[in-house]
């Protein structure tokens, strides 16, 4: 079952009823974020304040070129990118909103917890680790992170020091841009956070991550994310979220159940 933001903030305030944009292309960086950014719709002076969640989990860099480190994004470039982004949002985010940056993940895991499992294709026939899984992808040159899925432990450590370097970067754009129409705050992304509340449920880490691509994590990783993310909102920004609506019975009474989101 789907654990979100979004439905958790339709719970408390139905009014919040699909009022929700994803605003992602998947390999999107702090680079090309700020065009996609633009498909943003809203009405500045009309509607109601927006939630804005700023995160670029890892294409910063990650990238499937031999020659990987050139090809990510330097610490100067990304305080920049990340100084336009926000500058962007102040022009189209009515006054009153939030915006809430994360740093990039601990893409490091990704080998850690998966390079001597046996991938799924693994499971007939010869067993194909995700180790061979990644050497054969980046032999043709499709590999979705070189840094981070390499066998090679130096260049995994270098590519998560970039990282790294990177989320605080984010951090320091975050906290020197001074908003006109929102107010801002920094988090570290939470999948370490993730992994131990999962752990303590009983499971194991690496069912966190999606079993084919062995790269992005998969339905139980986003719930457990959504988990943390809330119970951080909770506790540090609980002015962000909105109180319990108490016409909630009504407006379901008048709009039924229309499903989904």
């Amino acid at each position: 079952p789907t654990r979100s933001l979004y439905s958790r903030l339709f719970a408390l305030d139905h009014c919040n009823h699909r009022d929700y944009q994803n605003i992602a292309v998947n390999g999107a960086n702090s680079n090309n974020i700020l065009n996609i950014s633009k498909t943003l719709t809203r009405d500045q002076q009309n509607d109601v304040p927006l939630l804005v969640i700023y995160s670029l989990v890892g294409n910063d860099v990650c990238n499937g070129h031999e020659d990987t480190f050139a090809h990510m994004t330097t610490v100067e470039e990304m305080l920049n990118n990340t100084l336009k982004n926000l500058a962007y949002l102040d022009t189209v985010l009515p006054k009153g909103s939030h915006v809430l940056t994360t740093g990039l993940a601990n893409g490091s895991l990704l080998y850690q917890l998966l390079h001597d499992r046996i991938h799924p294709i693994g499971h007939v026939g010869p067993p194909i680790t995700y180790e061979h899984l990644y050497s054969y992808l980046m032999c043709l040159q499709k590999s979705p992170c070189n840094g981070w899925l390499s066998s090679n432990d130096t260049v995994r450590q270098m590519t998560t020091q970039r990282a790294v370097d990177l989320s605080d970067a984010v951090r320091n754009a975050t906290y020197s841009y001074s908003p006109r129409n929102f107010d801002v705050a920094y988090l570290d992304f939470p999948f370490d956070a993730a992994i131990k509340e999962w752990e303590a449920q009983g499971g194991e880490a690496w069912q966190l991550i999606e079993a084919v691509d062995g790269f992005h994590i998969n339905q139980f990783g986003h719930g457990v994310t959504s988990d943390i993310l809330w119970q951080w909102l909770q506790a540090n920004k609980p002015h962000w979220l909105p109180p319990l609506n108490p016409h909630n019975a009504d407006i379901e009474r008048v709009f039924k159940d229309q499903g989904g989101y």
